[in-house]
């Protein structure tokens, strides 16, 4: 069977926030700017899974212990926003970094095959990719977040961090700027109003 590399705490939220302390990963990571219905946020996603996939392959091949490609996480903040938490800034301001974990003893030399064999194949969806090449191997450290369920759009995660907040304020704590968003549905195949998406934002004391 393969081996799951996303943890389990980033997958199992619930519509009533809660605190979880979320381990330290190994992930492929690319970054850019730009909104979430834009060209650009598409092509990166596909960059990153043709990338992961090419990975999950390769090492299959040379007969390493077969993973599952890492639910699509995407770290989102914005330059210079200075707005309240529930409030949603400007879309030209917004940045994000997308990952997918992988196996912890995956090594920057795989990642860097993987990359070159993604943007090579002939007549593969990435051959000639620019972005392909920029999907990087980033090590994260444990951290403990705030999280919650949202059911629903992604337009109207403004409701779900409002009842996020709301909790943290009982507790003493506040979010730090940023979020973080695990895509439990395909936005593709799913309607709007039944999407899931497991919302995370690191915690500090109030004040």
């Amino acid at each position: 069977m393969p081996q799951p590399t996303t943890p389990v705490e980033l997958l199992e939220g619930r519509t009533k926030p809660d605190i979880v302390n979320v381990p330290e990963r190994l992930v492929l990571s690319l970054s850019g700017a730009s909104a979430p219905d834009s060209e650009e946020f598409a092509e990166a996603v596909g960059a990153l899974y043709g990338v992961a996939y090419t990975l999950r392959f390769a090492r299959k091949k040379a007969g390493r212990d077969p993973f599952k490609v890492g639910t699509l996480e995407g770290e989102w903040w914005a330059e210079g926003d200075d707005l309240p938490a529930d409030r949603v800034p400007d879309r030209s301001s917004w940045r994000w970094r997308l990952r997918s974990a992988v196996p912890s003893d995956t090594t920057e030399e795989e990642v860097a095959e993987a990359v070159e064999q993604a943007v090579t194949r002939k007549g593969g969806k990435l051959e000639g990719s620019d972005v392909a090449l920029e999907v990087r191997l980033v090590s994260l450290p444990s951290e403990t977040m705030a999280r919650i369920l949202h059911r629903g759009p992604y337009d109207a995660e403004a409701e779900s961090f409002r009842v996020m907040d709301a909790y943290l304020s009982e507790q003493g704590l506040e979010r730090r700027p940023g979020h973080l968003e695990v895509y439990l549905s395909d936005p593709s195949r799913t309607s709007r109003d039944k999407l899931r998406t497991v919302l995370l934002a690191a915690v500090a004391p109030s004040g």
